[in-house]
């Protein structure tokens, strides 16, 4: 993504949720992937890979979308709607919730309670005017495809560290 200076922020998938982490270093973004593999998806990605392969991973993903994507963003930073409408603590329960984790499991793992994750909730559902963990799962998902699924489109199978970690491997 452009940001203010000129400058793009770096970005990767995770290819099974399809989240997509942003930060202006690839430093910070391995630690966000690592934290999000390990937390998320049960996944102990410098076990598997060294800083060297993450890396490589970060640019060859960060050539092939800008390559693709930057004439889509005439005006600079592109913000996602759950950027615009929720705060740092809502997106991260949000994150959960489309993980399939209930709120006493969110509740835990964020150590607050489980009438504050309620709380959070209901905001979220009214900020993004949908009525169950179903619909904002559903949301979340869609609009995080609906980019990836333009720029995939004619592209090679799927690479990285977490293709193989959900399902049969690959032969």
């Amino acid at each position: 993504m452009a940001e203010a200076d000129g400058t793009r922020a770096l970005r990767l998938t995770c290819p099974p949720c399809g989240e997509v982490f942003t930060a202006g270093d690839e430093d910070t973004l391995i630690r966000m992937a690592v934290e999000h593999a390990r937390t998320l998806h049960d996944v102990k990605l410098l076990d598997q890979f060294s800083q060297d392969e993450l890396r490589a991973l970060v640019r060859r993903e960060n050539e092939l979308y800008w390559d693709r994507i930057a004439h889509l963003i005439p005006s600079g930073r592109l913000k996602s709607v759950l950027e615009e409408k929720l705060c740092e603590r809502e997106r991260e329960i949000v994150a959960y919730v489309v993980h399939g984790f209930a709120n006493r499991a969110i509740a835990d793992r964020l150590c607050i309670s489980e009438r504050t994750v309620s709380t959070h909730l209901v905001n979220i559902y009214d900020k993004l005017g949908v009525h169950s963990r179903a619909e904002l799962t559903a949301m979340v998902r869609a609009s995080d495809r609906i980019i990836e699924a333009a720029l995939r489109a004619d592209m090679k199978p799927e690479f990285g560290p977490f293709v193989n970690t959900n399902g049969p491997k690959r032969r």
